[in-house]
């Protein structure tokens, strides 16, 4: 009888747990935090890259416009850097293409309160890493980072049913810049973060909400 009991007390423990659990992962990893920018007078640009198209940039100014009120200007496009290609691999150096998006725009090159971040359509990955490609990569320090495209038109078995998820996608990747480089937030171990910090592939892209 006592073992019965004891086993009926840890099933139950067991199940509290994994109540505590699912209610926790299911709140943004940050709701508490209240939104100011790291930096008082810090200001956002996007930068296309090569031939990204810019107009595909507009939903994400009138997004961020609606959702944070912020004023997001876009820069004139800068050509790819022949420093950043790896011909072999055919992709773009990541760690390299973010210090070009910065380089590459002398207005904006030296004032560390203007956060960049470039949009690339070609396929990067980065050499500090042993990985196939990244949807994004970003450098602290620098205040800036890139998002490509390449890969978020890809399909699996199960994927959600989203008219627009290519879109959805890049909207996820440069929300989390922004939450890491303007709001100063940090990277998350909640898989249901836009700030999750091990989105490797599509099905971890798509997993994470859209909110810090």
């Amino acid at each position: 009888m006592n073992r019965l009991l004891a086993v009926s007390s840890c099933l139950i423990a067991l199940v509290l747990c994994w109540v505590a659990y699912q209610r926790l992962s299911s709140q943004p990893a940050n709701a508490s935090v209240s939104l100011a920018p790291k930096t008082e007078g810090s200001s956002i640009y996007f930068v296309p890259i090569g031939d990204f198209p810019r107009e595909r940039l507009e939903p994400l100014i009138q997004y961020y416009r609606q959702k944070y009120n912020l004023e997001i200007a876009v820069v004139n496009s800068i050509p790819v850097d022949p420093a950043t290609r790896d011909d072999a691999r055919r992709q773009l150096m990541a760690e390299r293409l973010v210090a070009s998006v910065r380089n590459a725009v002398p207005e904006h090159t030296y004032n560390p309160k203007e956060i960049l971040i470039g949009f690339t359509s070609e396929d990067i990955y980065p050499t500090s890493q042993n990985w196939q490609f990244a949807f994004g990569w970003r450098q602290t320090s620098l205040g800036a980072a890139v998002v490509s495209t390449a890969r978020m038109s890809l399909h699996y078995a199960e994927e959600p049913s989203d008219d627009n998820f290519a879109e959805t996608r890049l909207r996820k990747m440069v929300t989390k810049d922004i939450g890491i480089l303007y709001y100063g937030l940090d990277p998350s171990r909640n898989p249901r973060s836009v700030l999750y910090s091990q989105i490797l592939g599509i099905e971890e892209l798509d997993q994470v909400g859209e909110e810090f």
